[in-house]
């Protein structure tokens, strides 16, 4: 599975709150939830986490070792055996640049285009 970190999200209130206290009251509603809100902003009306984004980063991460790594488990793929990291990053330089992913599309995808760079 994929675990988000740095998420931005947007809901619509009625309300005008000052982002500092708006971030306060949704953090002592998340209570005792593993998640919280670091910031808030007041965003133009057309403003859609989803769709508004100029950027996304993602970072995969590989831990080469026998040893299970408790604080980790879920959040890295744990390799137990030797890794060739010469043909690994050979492999990651085809990802680089614009490639088309039409065929990997779900069929309710609302992605403006299958191109990805």
């Amino acid at each position: 599975g994929v675990h988000a970190r740095g998420q931005v999200a947007h809901c619509d209130i009625a309300k005008h709150f000052p982002p500092g206290r708006f971030r306060d009251g949704l953090n002592a509603h998340l209570r005792p939830n593993p998640i919280g809100v670091l910031a808030a902003d007041i965003v133009p009306d057309d403003f859609e986490a989803r769709f508004s984004a100029i950027k996304r980063h993602y970072l995969y991460r590989i831990t080469n070792t026998r040893a299970n790594l408790a604080l980790d488990i879920g959040r890295v793929w744990r390799v137990p055996r030797a890794l060739d990291a010469g043909a690994m990053h050979a492999a990651a330089q085809r990802l680089l640049g614009k490639h088309d992913f039409t065929t990997f599309r779900d069929t309710e995808c609302q992605a403006k285009s299958p191109e990805k760079t």
